[in-house]
């Protein structure tokens, strides 16, 4: 007898759990792009102070200085014009502190700041963990950057302290949900920034809390857990990158329970209201005849179908008049008319996500843009100042050999060993601000795309370099060498780079050894140059390709540290990649990569 109603009361099950389904998936998707948005909020207090403390490096003066007052000073004005932070100042590489906006009396051991030891490792940018200051007293979250010598090297390590509170502040931007919360960490599961309740929360260490260790070993995405009522809350983790690797991690937490309390409304009112229908519907089975019931049970049926099909704005039809009959039709377009709204709803839910996506979107093309165009000054100041420089360098040559012309006799030997080395300097220089403007070129160029035949090209530049083989014992076995698209003078750019360093490097080795080969893969050509040379440490291999980074002094082999970094820029603007292996004394190979002929053709 219960037969009748059945499909009806698994309709309302089926329906409700496709649901809790549907909105647990919202909830996921809320949870996260809330995450996202409070990370990029927190962010931007990471990027304003790498930004801030990387412009501070660009003033020789101010970091390299030996006048402590003047140093004090300028950063007791930068705490002036610079509210959210704490502290700024100068710690020398053996962790005693130069100078700082709060001044103190004698040396201040800073050697076990977290961003002080991470700037000194990477040489980059670092983020700091939660941190009492010795000077400060507040707590701070610390940010390092290191000041590098002519050499590459930091001589000191720049760093400012920002205040905590501003973390939670920006937390307070993030419109949470029902019983939703806000917490920011560092590395070591300290909190950093919480809501609410910052007050209660932030300094706290979390370390040994589940959820706080699942965030630190899951870092992003989201997953759920109970919380200490053992109710369960769906977290939702984004990370705040240093640059390197994940330095801050934010969470958003929100109870399922109260996120999920509508569907359960639903499904309980559904199921009292279905099985009273049905009890219904079983009582007039008895009272009325097959032509009262079946017209109506029929019409039902047909409204059931569509709504399992996702037609919500299927309803009976059946007008409402007395009996248990109509009010189970009732009923059920009752259940359509909430089903429609709750699909209206979710549709607005997800348009609203669409909208903060696009946001999000818009503010990363934005930040792009910016990157690009301060790309785009650097290269045009870098062109700029290289020929500015050229006027007072010939200026100082000139000079040079005007004096050691007409003061040759007169000067002691002495004076005229000074004069060499004040031309050989200018002669370097010249060098230098040349090789400057190739790589500005480089940057700047248009890439004009040719079928170039690798082999010739290169045959072609060890021809321009037989004045740096003379005299030499070079073994050399170039392999034959495919055709690329490319442009022509860039990449025997490439090559001259790359053969005139094999030559120079094997100077002490007799024979020298320098090969020249290539290998497909990937999609890819991948072309190597290979010698026998001093080689060198694997571990500094990241510095190669750099701007005036070398790992020889000028005593041991001339250079101005700008030709792989030309080759770099070069493969880079080709669609390639670069990278070099070696070892001390046994010899390096330098790789780069170009795609294949065959994935320029139209």
């Amino acid at each position: 007898m219960w037969l009748p109603v059945l499909p009806a009361l698994l309709l309302a099950v089926y329906t409700n759990l496709e649901q809790r389904r549907t909105e647990k998936s919202r909830v996921q998707a809320d949870a996260r792009a809330l995450a996202e948005l409070a990370a990029a909020n927190e962010a931007s207090f990471v990027n304003n102070a790498h930004q801030l403390l990387a412009t501070l490096t660009q003033f020789p003066f101010l970091v390299v200085g030996t006048n402590r007052a003047w140093c004090e000073n300028n950063f007791a004005n930068l705490l002036k014009l610079a509210p959210d932070y704490a502290n700024f100042g100068l710690i020398e590489t053996n962790g005693t502190l130069f100078c700082s906006g709060l001044r103190t009396r004698g040396g201040v051991d800073l050697s076990d700041r977290a961003c002080f030891r991470r700037a000194l490792a990477t040489r980059s940018f670092a983020v700091g963990d939660f941190q009492v200051g010795r000077l400060t007293q507040p707590p701070t979250l610390d940010f390092a950057y290191p000041v590098p010598g002519p050499d590459g090297k930091p001589v000191r390590v720049l760093f400012a302290a920002l205040k905590l509170d501003r973390l939670s502040r920006a937390a307070e931007r993030v419109q949470l949900p029902p019983g939703g919360v806000v917490t920011v960490i560092d590395r070591s599961g300290h909190v950093l920034a919480r809501r609410p309740d910052p007050e209660k929360w932030v300094s706290r260490s979390l370390a040994k809390a589940p959820f706080v260790r699942q965030i630190l070993a899951q870092q992003t995405g989201t997953f759920e857990m109970p919380d200490r009522d053992e109710a369960r809350r769906l977290y939702a983790v984004a990370a705040i990158s240093d640059g390197t690797r994940p330095g801050m991690y934010v969470s958003v937490s929100v109870p399922l329970a109260t996120m999920l309390a509508p569907a359960t409304r639903l499904l309980v009112r559904n199921l009292t209201v279905m099985s009273l229908v049905g009890m219904s519907a079983l009582i007039l089975a008895w009272l009325f005849a097959e032509r009262s019931i079946a017209r109506p049970i029929h019409a039902l049926l047909v409204a059931a179908r569509r709504l399992a099909a996702g037609d919500t704005a299927a309803r009976t039809g059946i007008v409402v008049r007395q009996g248990e009959l109509a009010q189970l039709a009732g009923a059920f377009d009752e259940m359509a008319d909430a089903m429609q709204r709750r699909q209206a709803e979710l549709e607005r839910a997800h348009g609203e996500i669409a909208r903060i996506n696009a946001e999000l979107e818009q503010r990363i093309r934005d930040r792009t843009t910016q990157l690009e165009a301060a790309n785009q000054e650097l290269e045009a100041f870098c062109y700029s100042v290289s020929h500015d420089l050229r006027a007072p360098l010939r200026h100082v040559a000139g000079f040079v050999n005007l004096l050691r012309d007409s003061s040759r006799d007169r000067l002691p030997p002495e004076g005229r060993r000074y004069l060499e080395i004040i031309a050989d300097a200018a002669r370097q220089m010249g060098q230098l601000i040349d090789d400057l403007l190739v790589f500005s070129r480089m940057g700047r160029g248009e890439l004009k795309r040719e079928p170039i035949d690798l082999g010739a090209l290169a045959q072609e530049t060890l021809q321009s370099l037989e004045s740096e083989t003379a005299g030499r014992n070079i073994q050399w076995r170039l392999a034959p060498l495919p055709t690329v698209a490319g442009d022509r003078a860039m990449l025997r750019q490439v090559f001259a780079n790359l053969l005139a360093n094999g030559i120079k490097y094997t100077g002490p080795r007799d024979p020298a050894e320098i090969e020249v080969g290539a290998t497909n893969g990937g999609g890819e050509v991948i072309v190597h140059v290979r010698d026998n040379g001093v080689g060198f440490d694997m571990a500094y291999a990241d510095k190669l390709f750099g701007v005036f980074q070398r790992l020889h002094t000028d005593e041991e082999f001339e250079g101005t540290g700008i030709g792989l970094a030309n080759v770099r820029r070069i493969i880079s603007r080709h669609g390639g990649r670069t990278w070099a292996e070696g070892k001390v004394g046994v010899g390096a190979a330098f790789y780069f990569s170009l795609p294949h002929p065959t994935d320029h053709q139209p």
